[in-house]
């Protein structure tokens, strides 16, 4: 589930549209205390934040997310218009996992997005085989036997 968090609805509805189109499911929300108030209820897989916004605005939303410990590890990408140098370090500085400027393409919004997910899903466990006391690591090409590992070499007959 991808939030994306716009006081424009224009923006806020095509974003929705296109990421629903790469196969998310999306919820859009016009502040930051609605969807500060919906975390309480459900998390997201990552959040899309613009800064400037009614009540709370992105920066303390993204703080408060990020200082709270059943909320930190849901990535953020900050999308706004405050595309000065100051602007980025600082969001970057305050948790968020990537920063696009507006005007952006949708599509490398999509791109951002899988990006972002890809390097917060959690690695797949190893392809492990076990038989008895044998334990084979696919992944890392390696064999155990009784827990002990076994130095593997290469002999032609």
């Amino acid at each position: 589930m991808i939030w994306f968090v716009e006081d424009d609805g224009s923006i806020r509805d095509i974003a929705l549209y296109a990421l629903n189109a790469a196969g998310f499911e999306t919820k859009g929300f016009e502040d930051g205390l609605s969807c500060w108030e919906e975390l309480k209820k459900e998390k997201p897989d990552l959040i899309v934040l613009d800064i400037m916004l009614p009540g709370m605005d992105g920066l303390e939303l993204l703080t408060k997310i990020k200082e709270s410990i059943e909320y930190n590890s849901i990535p953020v990408i900050l999308a706004t218009a405050k595309g000065q140098e100051y602007d980025r370090i600082h969001g970057l500085d305050l948790g968020a996992d990537d920063y696009i400027v507006k005007p952006f393409s949708i599509m490398e919004m999509v791109s951002r997005v899988k990006a972002v997910l890809r390097r917060s899903q959690p690695q797949q466990a190893s392809k492990l085989l076990k038989a008895g006391g044998l334990v084979v690591n696919l992944d890392e090409y390696t064999v155990y036997v009784d827990g002990k590992r076994i130095q593997l070499t290469y002999k032609e007959f």
